[in-house]
């Protein structure tokens, strides 16, 4: 009976193993797919003894070459971080991100008017154009940081509350807020 048992155990542990195996063969096809982005990992940047493609923390595989190209743009801003958070009828919303934060670009884009919910380097480039367009500074007027705002996004004017949000490389904060 022991024998049985035991022979058992193996069985189930056996295919339990080939189970697992099985899952890594479906992973690699997923990259064929493009699933996964940068599959092979690239060579050390040794600046911070990471590979290239490792995860950042926020969990999009973003390679080094990628934030250095999105920390020279950075350079072309007058902030370091912009974000905008536009709410609209029937639970729409525009949220959009781009920070500079301890030396790495992070970047949010809810679009819920088009259907878009991306970060890391696709919400950048998605973003950046627009903040680019931007000549804000500390002392712009309320009303004209909406207008250049709404008008740089290209976004629909009936919205109920919008709230801006700017960085300057100096370390000034100015928050912005309108409600229809």
């Amino acid at each position: 009976m022991k024998r049985m048992l035991l022979l058992l155990g193996m069985l189930m542990l056996t295919l339990a193993l080939v189970a697992c195996g099985q899952n890594n063969d479906d992973d690699n096809a997923n990259q064929d797919n493009g699933a996964v982005t940068n599959p092979e990992p690239e060579k050390d940047d040794n600046t911070t003894g990471q590979t290239n493609n490792e995860n950042t923390n926020n969990g999009t595989t973003t390679d080094a070459t990628a934030q250095d190209d999105m920390k020279q743009k950075m350079d072309d801003l007058e902030y370091t971080k912009f974000g905008i958070d536009v709410d609209y009828n029937n639970n729409k919303d525009y949220d959009a991100e781009i920070e500079l934060d301890n030396n790495l670009i992070e970047a949010e884009l809810e679009d819920d008017l088009n259907g878009v919910n991306i970060e890391g380097e696709e919400a950048f480039n998605k973003i950046y154009p627009n903040v680019k367009k931007l000549k804000i500074d500390q002392s712009t007027p309320k009303e004209d940081v909406i207008a250049e705002v709404m008008k740089a996004f290209d976004l629909p004017a009936d919205y109920i509350k919008l709230e801006v949000e700017v960085k300057f490389k100096d370390g000034t904060k100015m928050e912005y807020e309108d409600r229809k």
